[in-house]
Formats: C-alpha cells, sequence, structure tokens
C-alpha cells in the first residue's frame, strides 16, 4: 500500500484530472437534435451576477452535459466540461453555464472590443437562429470569454459574409456592427466558472422571425464551451461531421414554454 503522504497525493491529482461534475455524461452520438423547452420566468427573477443560485435558475431548463462537437460521444477528459441552463421572460433570452476549466484564462479585458476570444481565451458561444428553419438564414454568434469580453455578430447565410484581409487580425466576420446588448458577468469558481447571459430579444428580431416569441415557438440553439483555440472544445448539440460550429441544421431546438 502506498505511504499516507502518497496516497493524498494520489487522491488529489485523481480529483483534479476527474472533477465533479452536477449532472451525468451524456450520449448523443445518435444523431437526434437535443431539444430544451425553456420556462418564461418574471423579468426581474435573475439578476445577473455570475451566480447561478436564484431559485429561478433551479426551474430553467437544463442542456445536460456538453459533449464531443464531432462525434456526439461524452468527454470526461475535456478540461471544459459544461452544461447550460435556460429560461426567458417577455423581453429577455437567460443562459447560464457552468464550465469545469480550472485553468480558464483570457488575454482580454471585459470591455475590449470584439476581441478574437476564440483563438485565445477561455470561452463559451452561444449560437441562435430565430425559427426552427435549419437552414442557416439570418443567424447570431455571441462568445463572451472568461473576463467577461464580448465578441458577438450577424451573419447572413453559413459563415457568410467574410471581408477583409487574408489572416484574423483583419477579417470581418459576418456582421460585426450588430450588437447583442447582452447583460452578462462571469464568477470563477474552485475548478471552475459560471457564466450568465440576458440578451434582449430586440437584439434577435429578423425579417423572417420577429422576436420577442411566443409560448410555443421553437428556435435553433447552440452552445460550445472551449478553450486552446477551440482545439479542446464540446458542444450542446453534436455536428457529427456536418460542417462547423456555424452548422444551423445541427443546431438544437430551444421551445419557449409556458
Amino acid at each position: 500500500m502506498p505511504k499516507p503522504a502518497l496516497f493524498l497525493a494520489l487522491v488529489a491529482a485523481a480529483c483534479a484530472r476527474s472533477p465533479s461534475f452536477d449532472e451525468p455524461l451524456v450520449d448523443r452520438s445518435d444523431g437526434r437534435l437535443p431539444e430544451v423547452v425553456a420556462p418564461r420566468l418574471g423579468d426581474a427573477e435573475i439578476v445577473i451576477d455570475g451566480s447561478l443560485d436564484e431559485g429561478a435558475w433551479s426551474r430553467a431548463a437544463t442542456t445536460g452535459m456538453f459533449v464531443s462537437p464531432s462525434s456526439g460521444k461524452p468527454a470526461p477528459k475535456s478540461r471544459v466540461n459544461a452544461r447550460a441552463r435556460v429560461a426567458w421572460s417577455d423581453t429577455r433570452l437567460f443562459v447560464g453555464l457552468v464550465v469545469w476549466d480550472a485553468a480558464a484564462a483570457t488575454p482580454f479585458a471585459r470591455d475590449d472590443v470584439d476581441p478574437h476570444i476564440w483563438s485565445k481565451a477561455s470561452g463559451v458561444e452561444v449560437m441562435l437562429q430565430p425559427g426552427d428553419r435549419g437552414d442557416n438564414r439570418d443567424y447570431f454568434e455571441i462568445q463572451l470569454d472568461v473576463a467577461g469580453a464580448v465578441w458577438d455578430t450577424r451573419f447572413d447565410d453559413y459563415n457568410r459574409p467574410v471581408t477583409g484581409g487574408p489572416d484574423d487580425a483583419t477579417r470581418r466576420f459576418g456582421h460585426q456592427e450588430w450588437r447583442s446588448e447582452a447583460e452578462r458577468a462571469v464568477r470563477r469558481g474552485a475548478g471552475r466558472y459560471q457564466v450568465e447571459l440576458a440578451v434582449p430579444f430586440r437584439a434577435l428580431a429578423t425579417a423572417a422571425t420577429p422576436a420577442p416569441p411566443r409560448a410555443g415557438d421553437v428556435w435553433r440553439l447552440n452552445l460550445y464551451s472551449f478553450r486552446d483555440g477551440q482545439g479542446d472544445a464540446l458542444a450542446w448539440s453534436p455536428l457529427l461531421g456536418q460542417g462547423n460550429f456555424h452548422r444551423s441544421g445541427r443546431f438544437g431546438r430551444l421551445r419557449f414554454g409556458p
């Protein structure tokens, strides 16, 4: 048997490698699109402060744990295991995420304008397409890093438009002048961080789909957690080889409940 000091060190190392998730790992490799039914809350029931302890969050829909974007299989060794909760009010969409990233980092500050979060930071990504078309028309992307910095844009079609120079430093992705107007907060904890977003529906209206939605409406939604230039990334709804993070045909379904 190992000596007590060595035994404790081994236990500590094992715990560091295997964080304690608050939901079971899941398998979404069968290709079915996941769905959540988000409850309607009063607009003041959630305070955007980075804490998910309000009673309202316990009533929110849960996505379950994220999975490998390519295979749909659980990824217990990933450094960005995550899950989310979703709710809505008459004026805003609420998304709360927990990411088990024990070494989350970013070079950006909260007020930086459209920093390239995907290439240099630990963060999360929200992809939204109003309506249930899955045709990649008129969708939105919001990235938020562990410091609370935001990069957001709107696309006309799958990864389009992309303009500007030959490298990421000068290239513009979608309509970067669009602003999500999201209220956001990030809070770090032991071995993880928590994100809260409240996106006003007025920023999400499109020609095809007015906003706010009505109870019973369905939109397309996908959620990602990532770090290391997205070299380590997980998704709510896996892509299963059908394109990149922008493929709205593989976004899950967000149903607006009563």
